[in-house]
């Protein structure tokens, strides 16, 4: 383990661009760096890089941290080897200390990795394996494609797998944990027999799991994958993401698919934005790790009724994440695999590019399983409602609208008060006759400007003299919103401690949309020089000393008129020991 003072000391020593530049070509802007994202696809450049404070922070998908954050996702580092790749750039020795920088048990991992190997090796060194060997060589998947996607095969003895963990000193219980092994009467069984083998990767290249798949008719499911762990939650993986993650830095999308075999098939073709759902239907969690990557998303589902189905489906939980997703419905029978394994890479492509909206399918499906009569249409509004709630951008909304009324036969006026009830009680609050404006944002004023949390919060990260002043004044425990204000008390207890603060730290423990408007305020003059920053500051403290005054009256109010002391003109002055009396600035 390495001490977070050593790592504190690397940090600092550290100038980020001279890590970024070779990955992204910046220009000065202002007092800081600009260029374009490498882990998304844009136009435009939106990825900016603060030296001075040493974060970047793309503006177009999120994307942001600090110089071994930016390391371990363009290299695909571990958070160790980005430690000592840039204390190596500055000739800083890393002693090491007992203990482990894991989060989790490396052991799930290494556990995953050994079985990986051993169902790799079974399949490639044994005769027992040709049946699977023949299996792929018809299904079209070469020997490359097979070691780049690791693809195995286990033994149907059933403890050829128990023995080889065994033989490694893994501890057999944890690997029973882990869904590799089952135990029958005090005997570790293998779980999976006699299949073909696709270990799921995540996004840093580790084992998390495995769907197991059988070649010839057999007793038991067609495919079988691994239960839930510490280390594999379906509803979060995707079958390919490591595999598809340099791709997807320079792809104008992602597709989307349902089969392992898919994701292989196409990336064989040449084809390298895909991804597949690891034998579930889409997650809201799944959608938004793809949002990461990429805006846009193609899905490709099979030709069937089941695979217009799936389509649809999708759609409103695309639209939760932020994403208007295409899709493409393949000729009946037909699946990604078979498909570009018959027509080609060149008629996918074409295909691809005629992907309509997923809004087609999700309205068609949708009304078509409705009725006619007035009970089958209410069904229906309601259903059409409860994903329009989802839509926050209003033209967006609009539109949506409009197309679904049409489709559904209603009117447009009806379809807008029923969505707009169904984010009253998304909300928990009664419905109103006409929709309030909704604060998306925490500590905002109106017109939206930053309100003295938000704005303080950004000062303490740009100055360290603030921190020093604040530390000193009674204001961090008057601050309104529980999310600047805890931020606010870590980065002076930080400084109290003598350690330093490390803006991306602290931009990573916002949400998307506040970690995006801080991230801009430090990364343009607008919190000018010394001077200004010193009169914000003072500003700030005013603001929320004046608002913790007006809170604290407001409850003594409500305290009192509860108690019924406060009657018609008579305000009983033995009660009012606790009111803070007004400056000539709260009015």
């Amino acid at each position: 383990m390495i001490s977070d003072d050593k790592i504190a000391e690397i940090r600092q020593a550290a100038r980020i661009s001279e890590f970024v530049t070779p990955h992204v070509a910046l220009k000065r802007r202002g007092r800081s760096l600009l260029g374009l994202c490498p882990f998304h696809n844009e136009k435009t450049p939106s990825f900016s890089v603060d030296d001075e404070r040493g974060f970047y922070h793309c503006f177009g998908c999120s994307a942001g941290g600090n110089v071994f954050k930016f390391l371990m996702e363009i290299e695909r580092l571990t958070f160790p080897e980005a430690v000592r790749k840039v204390a190596e750039r500055y000739a800083i020795p890393v002693p090491e200390v007992a203990g482990t920088l894991e989060r989790r048990d490396p052991g799930s991992y290494e556990i995953n990795a050994s079985a990986a190997s051993y169902y790799r090796r079974f399949l490639v060194e044994t005769e027992h394996g040709r049946p699977f060997r023949d299996y792929l060589a018809g299904r079209g998947v070469g020997d490359e494609a097979a070691e780049r996607f690791v693809i195995g095969a286990a033994s149907p003895s059933g403890t050829g797998l128990a023995k080889w963990l065994a033989k490694e000193g893994v501890d057999l219980r944890k690997a029973a944990e882990l869904g590799l092994l089952v135990d029958r009467g005090g005997t570790a069984y293998d779980r999976f027999r006699d299949r073909l083998m696709f270990p799921i990767r995540d996004a840093q290249g580790r084992v998390i799991g495995f769907g197991g798949r059988q070649v010839e008719a057999a007793d038991g499911p067609k495919y079988l994958n691994s239960p839930e762990s510490e280390v594999y939650q379906k509803s979060r993986a995707l079958y390919g993401i490591y595999e598809a993650r340099d791709a997807l830095r320079h792809a104008p999308s992602v597709l989307l698919v349902e089969g392992y075999l898919d994701v292989i098939a196409l990336s064989e073709a040449g084809i390298h934005n895909v991804v597949a759902t690891c034998g579930t239907a889409l997650t809201i969690e799944q959608a938004r790790m793809v949002r990461r990557y990429v805006a846009d998303v193609v899905t490709l589902f099979d030709g069937d009724e089941a695979g217009k189905r799936a389509a649809a489906r999708a759609f409103p939980i695309f639209i939760e994440a932020g994403i208007w997703a295409k899709g493409l419905s393949l000729p009946d029978g037909e699946d990604p695999d078979t498909f570009v394994r018959k027509a080609g890479a060149e008629a996918m492509l074409e295909r691809i590019k005629g992907a309509v909206p997923l809004t087609e399918a999700f309205l068609e499906h949708t009304v078509a399983a409705g009725g006619k009569d007035p009970a089958s249409i209410a069904r229906v509004c309601a259903e059409l409602a409860s994903v329009l709630a989802k839509v926050a951008d209003p033209f967006e909304h609009d539109a949506l609208v409009r197309k679904a009324a049409h489709s559904a036969g209603i009117s447009d006026e009806v379809l807008r008060r029923e969505a707009r009830r169904g984010v009253a009680r998304s909300r928990g609050r009664e419905v109103e006759a006409e929709p309030k404006r909704a604060a998306t944002n925490v500590g905002t004023q109106r017109g939206g400007a930053a309100g003295p949390d938000e704005s303080l919060v950004s000062l303490l990260l740009a100055d360290g003299a603030v921190v020093s002043v604040i530390g000193t004044r009674n204001v961090v425990d008057l601050m309104e919103q529980s999310v600047w204000r805890d931020l606010a008390r870590d980065m002076i207890a930080s400084a109290r401690d003598g350690r330093s603060i490390d803006p991306a730290e602290v931009l990573d423990r916002l949400p998307d949309q506040l970690r995006a408007r801080v991230a801009a305020r430090l990364l343009d003059d607008s919190l000018g020089d010394r001077a200004r920053r010193e009169r914000m500051m003072e500003d700030c403290i005013r603001s929320i000393e004046r608002a913790a005054r007006r809170r604290h009256n407001a409850g003594v109010l409500g305290d009192m008129r509860k108690t019924e002391q406060i009657r018609a003109g008579e305000i009983p002055h033995e009660t009012l020991t606790g009111w803070r009396p007004r400056n000539s600035s709260d009015a």
